[in-house]
């Protein structure tokens, strides 16, 4: 284990570990570091905690949505790695590529129905295939936080505008400075650049460039980000500004008028009168699986 103040390298930015900067210098009590060691616990259950997978590969949403397509619903981690493996799912020319293409999208997506992020992104693909690509989207952002923080480098370009390979790789280097190679910091931007493009948030080359575009986002996909940012603890309103439901790039206006629609259909329990916004995802949760509080 990490001592307090040495870093853990993770894909792009040096995590301090169990400890905070105190003005005092005195080592931060015990509590304080269960607590957090707990937060991150449970946000594990939950499914929202991972990260450091983007190095070597983009977010593979082909490959995802190859294997989902195969899947039975709510098939388990053994029933997935089995497709991938012995059926080539994932259409790998040779066994070790399926290994390693198994092991990037279980760590990045979690491939497992004990995780409530996982489980109901699952069923929701299962329900509504035309929302898989946002809805990876919202659980690749939930579990990678270079990613969820790269994405506010997008977000901020303007729909229609380009954007190249070469913005993705100043966006690592200003993250990362002076951390790795030159290659290193190209393969990064390859794969940030492509990921982006695979989530729809870029249309196609367009000459050295690629074009801000705009999501086609459903009920389903709104639901379940705000599904996400519930599990962190928000309520209400602040759901609509929720670090997840806000890349959905919606109005107040759309975003109520969809989360009303995802109600309508039965997806959870909605009320909204009043400038008051109550979600029920109570029903989403197994039995034992409880939501973050808010800090």
């Amino acid at each position: 284990m990490a001592a307090c103040g040495s870093p853990t390298k993770g894909l792009l930015f040096e995590v301090q570990v169990g400890c905070t900067a105190h003005a005092s210098g005195r080592t931060p009590s015990k509590k304080v570091s269960a607590l957090d060691s707990n937060r991150v616990d449970q946000k594990t259950r939950l499914g929202l905690a991972e990260g450091g997978v983007l190095s070597s590969r983009s977010v593979m949403l082909p490959e995802l949505a190859a294997l989902l397509a195969v899947a039975p619903p709510a098939a388990d981690t053994a029933t997935l790695q089995r497709l991938a493996m012995e059926e080539d799912a994932l259409h790998k020319p040779s066994a070790a590529n399926r290994v390693k293409t198994f092991a990037f999208l279980r760590r990045l997506y979690g491939l497992s129905v004990q995780l409530p992020a996982y489980r109901e992104f699952t069923r929701l693909c299962h329900l509504s295939p035309a929302d898989t690509q946002v809805l990876a989207g919202t659980l690749a952002f939930a579990r990678e936080p270079v990613l969820r923080a790269c994405c506010d480098m997008v977000l901020a370009v303007p729909m229609g505008n380009p954007l190249r390979r070469e913005d993705f790789e100043a966006w690592v280097r200003e993250h990362a400075p002076g951390r790795y190679s030159q290659a290193m910091y190209v393969s990064f931007s390859h794969n940030l650049y492509a990921s982006f493009f695979q989530l729809g948030f870029l249309s196609e080359a367009a000459g050295k460039a690629r074009i801000r575009t705009r999501r086609d986002v459903r009920p389903v996909s709104v639901a379940y980000a705000a599904f996400l940012d519930w599990l962190t603890g928000l309520n209400g309103l602040s759901l609509l500004s929720g670090a997840l439901s806000r890349t959905l790039e919606l109005s107040k206006d759309e975003h109520l008028s969809l989360l009303s629609a995802a109600g309508q259909q039965g997806l959870m329990r909605v009320a909204h009168a009043g400038g008051v916004l109550q979600l029920d995802f109570s029903a989403w949760l197994q039995p034992g699986e409880i939501r973050l509080t808010v800090q």
